[in-house]
């Protein structure tokens, strides 16, 4: 038999750890307003300058906090672009909750219009949401929580729809709605790019785009929900709520009137 080697296997290194790059989140009172303030520092800055001509000193200086603070929170500028992009992905999200009028409940695809005209409209009133979601100036991390967002919105979208008109079964129709949003995505991205803003000619086409390929797979004509209908015959307008969310069992009609939800409205007709 051959000798055994006496020869030792070299210690394998372990690679070095991944680099932080997500924010590190505030648990206390100060550390939550500390938080805030570097947050609306980042986007302040972000107005002004592109993403490579600041950095985490910049960001320490416009919040008038030390630097030591701004590294407790964000090791590196890609977690406070990552923070900034998270705030964005919450003001989207809460869009859905503004009420609706019979404008925008004639029909699918006036819905999707005035979702798509308030998303416009944000990014309007936020110039750096274009340049960290339609641009790509935030990093990996802030890419792939924007295609997280996409995911869960085309779930929401879906039971969107569902909460105001009467859907027929479809299969795979989430996949559907994710393309749908894909698609409006791709051509608000090509707005920023060749105009540095959501122009409405590209408004127009993202709608028309969207509304095509939805098309394919919706009838002309849905249904809307009678709870609705009744409400805005009423002159009341709507929030919608998905079935079965922690919200609907709370709003069980999600009908607001002259800024009352349906709870207080029915408290004030038993007076």
């Amino acid at each position: 038999m051959p000798a055994s080697s006496s020869r030792k296997t070299p210690k394998q290194i372990p690679p070095p750890p991944p680099r932080q790059v997500r924010p590190r989140l505030p648990s206390r009172g100060r550390g939550v307003a500390r938080y805030a303030a570097l947050v609306d520092a980042t986007e302040a800055l972000l107005t002004q300058r592109s993403a490579d001509d600041m950095g985490l000193y910049q960001i320490a200086e416009r919040a008038k906090v030390p630097p030591a603070s701004v590294y407790h929170f964000f090791p590196t500028k890609e977690a406070a672009f990552l923070a900034l992009a998270q705030r964005y992905l919450e003001g989207f999200s809460s869009l859905t909750r503004r009420p609706l009028g019979m404008d925008a409940l004639s029909g699918w695809q006036s819905l999707l219009a005035f979702d798509l005209r308030q998303a416009m409209d944000y990014f309007t009133l936020h110039p750096p949401a274009l340049k960290l979601l339609l641009g790509g100036y935030g990093g990996e991390e802030t890419a792939r929580a924007n295609r997280e967002y996409n995911e869960r919105s085309a779930r929401e979208a879906l039971e969107r729809f569902n909460a105001a008109f009467h859907l027929p079964f479809l299969r795979n129709v989430e996949t559907k709605f994710h393309i749908m949003l894909q698609i409006i995505d791709a051509v608000l991205t090509i707005s920023y790019l060749k105009h540095g803003a959501i122009t409405e000619e590209f408004y127009q086409e993202a709608l028309h785009a969207s509304v095509a390929y939805c098309r394919l797979f919706l009838p002309e004509r849905l249904e809307l929900r009678e709870v609705h209908r009744a409400a805005l015959a009423c002159g009341d307008q709507v929030v919608l709520v998905p079935q079965g969310s922690a919200d609907s069992e709370v709003k069980p009609e999600a009908v607001v009137k002259a800024g009352v939800s349906s709870r207080n409205r029915k408290s004030s007709l038993k007076k």
